[in-house]
């Protein structure tokens, strides 16, 4: 039982330079409290020697851990201490320690008040000592003074915490006398980690000095803030005394005789002063350990299989001697490599822990949320207006007055927006290839990254079969969008065109220009008797021409036929001209042209009859009297062209200047209802077959990367790093290890070896126990 201290002192000094009794949390006792409570002389008190430093505000700047250990009575030895990082370097003289642990804490923690994280570890070696681990910490305080850091209060706090956290460790809180153990700092900070009272041994100070009609009785004795390891009362050597050179033997004495002669401490004078705190801490300190063992031993066999998975993973150098077996490691690791990429892609790249999307999902969301809502976000029209496709129409009609939508400036518009797709196709591209790079910064092989040389050559691979595999993939893109260029599909079943498309957009025009019976106007409207009188006229007028009209016509249709021939395109079975081809349907009214021309064909008759006639009444008179008459004379062509030439005009008729041509000709504001009606149409035509290559676009583009960039990345990059890298002369400059993992190699080589040799102290030590 008595070894269990030496053991875990043991266990410190093996473990001191590793860093590991942090993590292996080895049991020790913490002393924390407030500024001025005695916390530093407590110490001292308990060790026998005066080492410390002292003065006002914060002494104690960093933590010091103090490592006591008891030397037998035969040792002729005076006693000494040593630094953990010094060892053989006795120091007997313990003004000197002081002195030391000043320099080294100045030299970390500067010359103002600010505090270090970084512990400062000695030994005292002493017959009048027993076994245990101290650690003496910042006395903790509010406000800053002087010239503290502004957050002292937090700074502090943040040092005190991992000491006290530690379960395997005892808790020693100073209080002084006079204060009220309620406001007790120590007690609050040790309630936080310890709220059973289970690890907190109390001390309270200053017992001698409390105010006249005052004690601490109660507190003593764990009714004012129970603890289950009780409070211990001492006396400490006061300022005047310890420049009268007290000595702490003397003050054991005065100690003594100030409980054992108090009226109110003398019932538990044998449960007070340094001697019994040096006893109860000794045993509970081993009762702790020995509850703590358990724990030991676990966290001491975690860590060791934890050192050997590390020490697995850096590899032992010494099995690649020859180049046999570096060519073997050299292909297990690129087939390896090579198998990880793959499971990243398709999604078999299994690890806990991760909350966010990785490897192949990361792709797929590029596909379906980036890139197919940015296409369908595109709007044609927000690049192109009414004026610019009504400019289009007349354009594409030339010098031909417009009688039907014309095609080519569907085209050209519909073609503008299809090619505002390659862009948005093209970065779909670079973040899946950006994507797949990301992916392979992912893939930690630790056998690889022991290799500097070998694990730069795959990145470098892969980099070049990435670039390479996007060339064709860009290309592949450009021809999609030049498939959806070249041939415009009117009749995809998904495109939305013909009669019902016209009929709905002239509806739709007519139904925004209708307006309501009951709000004509009488002055802009006919009345009934006014269209009668017109109607008759005009069957009047259509009557006395009616045998030149059917001459007309005739001669009309024989042309037609003449022209058009028999082809089923443009004639029915009536000889009629077919109106059902695909533009026949975007005429502004086909019905309508049809009556405008007949009417148009009627007037022309008219002229040509009156004209007839006129001539014929001329040439009778002329007969009949014998002579001409002047003005008929100069309707006679000889006449005309003998005294009224075009040429001879310019003598009497007054001179008119045409306005020159603009530069630059725009249309105007007003638009007719059939410009309405075309503009209209040609918009819903640009929507549905935009909406159609949108569609074709948003589903040829991810299969296009898949295959050309992601699978062929896949299939290949085994065969292109085995080429590039598998080389006999190369073998050994790709295997030469990089200092970090030589070291690191090293390191936790020792690391292992001293926990299996903590383990087997242990082990030992249960044995004989």
């Amino acid at each position: 039982m008595n070894k269990l201290i030496p053991l875990i002192n043991e266990i410190h000094d093996i473990l001191d330079k590793s860093q590991l009794g942090n993590q292996l949390r080895l049991p020790q006792v913490v002393v924390i409290g407030s500024q001025s409570t005695g916390k530093s002389s407590v110490l001292e008190s308990i060790i026998g020697k005066e080492f410390l430093p002292r003065g006002k505000g914060i002494v104690t700047r960093r933590p010091i851990e103090i490592q006591l250990s008891n030397i037998p009575e035969s040792s002729h030895e005076k006693d000494w201490a040593e630094f953990f990082d010094k060892k053989g370097q006795k120091i007997y003289d313990f003004e000197e320690l002081r002195n030391l642990i000043q320099d080294e804490t100045d030299k970390l923690c500067g010359q103002n008040k600010g505090v270090s994280y970084v512990p400062l570890r000695l030994k005292v070696f002493s017959k009048d000592v027993v076994d245990l681990m101290l650690v003496d910490l910042p006395g903790m305080t509010k406000n800053p003074v002087g010239d503290q850091p502004q957050d002292i209060e937090k700074q502090i706090m943040d040092l005190l915490n991992p000491y006290v956290q530690n379960p395997n460790s005892l808790i020693l809180a100073v209080s002084r006398g006079s204060d009220d153990l309620a406001n007790s700092e120590s007690l609050k900070l040790a309630r936080t980690v310890d709220p059973e009272g289970n690890r907190t041994v109390g001390v309270i100070t200053q017992l001698d000095i409390m105010d006249q009609g005052c004690d601490a009785l109660n507190d003593l004795m764990g009714k004012t803030y129970p603890l289950k390891l009780g409070y211990i009362g001492v006396v400490m050597r006061g300022q005047k005394e310890i420049q009268q050179r007290m000595t702490i033997q003397q003050q054991y004495l005065k100690e003594k005789k100030f409980f054992e002669e108090s009226e109110i401490y003398k019932k538990i004078a044998d449960k007070m002063g340094v001697p019994y705190l040096v006893k109860s801490l000794n045993y509970h300190f081993m009762n702790h350990i020995k509850q703590c063992l358990p724990e030991i031993r676990e966290n001491l066999i975690k860590q060791i299989m934890i050192k050997e998975a590390e020490l697995k993973n850096y590899g032992e150098f010494d099995e690649l001697e020859d180049n046999k077996s570096r060519g073997l490691f050299v292909l297990n690791m690129l087939a390896k490599f090579c198998q990880s990429y793959k499971d990243l892609v398709e999604g078999k790249y299994l690890r806990s822990g991760h909350d966010q999307l990785i490897g192949g999902s990361r792709i797929n969301y590029i596909f379906s949320d980036i890139f197919r809502k940015s296409l369908n976000d595109i709007d044609p029209f927000e690049i192109l207006n009414d004026d610019e496709i009504r400019t289009a129409i007349k354009n594409a009609n030339g010098l031909r007055p417009s009688l039907f939508v014309p095609e080519g400036a569907f085209e050209n518009l519909v073609k503008q927006q299809i090619s505002r797709l390659l862009q948005p196709s093209l970065q779909c591209s670079k973040l899946v290839y950006e994507e797949q790079r990301r992916i392979l910064t992912m893939i930690n092989i630790p056998e690889i990254e022991r290799f500097d040389n070998l694990n730069s050559g795959i990145s470098e691979v892969m980099e070049q079969v990435l670039s390479r595999c996007q060339l064709p993939t860009d290309q592949m893109i450009k021809n999609l969008i030049e498939i959806e260029l070249g041939y415009i599909n009117t009749s995809h079943p998904d495109f939305c065109g013909g009669i019902g498309l016209l009929q709905a957009t002239q509806q739709e025009i007519l139904n925004k220009d209708e307006q309501p019976p009951n709000q004509m106007n009488e002055k802009g409207g006919k009345n009934q008797k006014q269209q009668q009188n017109q109607q008759k006229q005009s069957q009047q007028q259509q009557q006395n021409n009616s045998s030149q009209q059917k001459k007309q016509s005739q001669d009309g249709a024989s042309d037609e036929n003449s022209l058009y021939g028999n082809d089923p395109r443009f004639n029915d079975q009536n000889g009629r001209q077919d109106e059902n081809g695909f533009w026949s349907w975007f005429s502004f009214s086909s019905r309508q042209q049809s009556k405008q021309t007949e009417l148009t064909d009627n007037k022309l008759n008219n002229m040509h009859f009156k004209k007839k006639r006129s001539t014929q009444n001329s040439n009778d008179e002329q007969n009949k009297d014998g002579k001409s008459n002047k003005y008929s004379d100069m309707l006679q062509p000889s006449a005309y062209n003998e005294d009224y030439s075009i040429n001879n005009l310019g003598s009497f008729m007054p001179k008119t200047q045409l306005p020159h041509v603009p530069s630059q000709i725009k249309l105007g504001d007003n638009y007719s209802k059939k410009e309405q009606t075309e503009t209209k149409m040609i918009k819903n035509l640009i929507i549905s077959y935009y909406n159609v290559v949108k569609k074709n676009i948003s589903d040829s583009v991810p299969k296009t990367i898949i295959t050309f960039l992601t699978n062929r990345s896949v299939n290949i990059c085994e065969r292109e790093l085995v080429s590039s890298l598998y080389k006999e002369d190369q073998l050994e400059e790709l295997l030469k290890e990089n200092s970090f993992v030589l070291e690191q190699r090293k390191e936790t080589k020792s690391q292992l070896k001293m926990l299996k040799q903590c383990l087997n102290i242990l082990n030992d030590t249960e044995s004989k126990c």
